[in-house]
């Protein structure tokens, strides 16, 4: 499995190149509202959050809580 760390770009079918801000958990992502999902496929998902008009924060969420 490889390793994802804050502040790493990774490539997404929905949304591009991200930046990750954040490595949570399942539960801790939806309690911080990272619930839109990327379609990236891999061992962790990769969620956004909406935070304006037309922008967005990424996490990686590992799959296992």
């Amino acid at each position: 499995m490889t390793r994802i760390n804050i502040v790493d770009y990774v490539e997404t079918p929905r949304f591009g190149k991200v930046k990750i801000e954040k490595v949570l958990k399942p539960s801790e992502a939806r309690e911080q509202g990272y619930t839109e999902p990327t379609h990236y496929d891999g061992s962790y998902d990769v969620r956004g959050k909406h935070i304006g008009t037309n922008r967005m924060t990424f996490a990686v969420v590992y799959k296992n809580d």
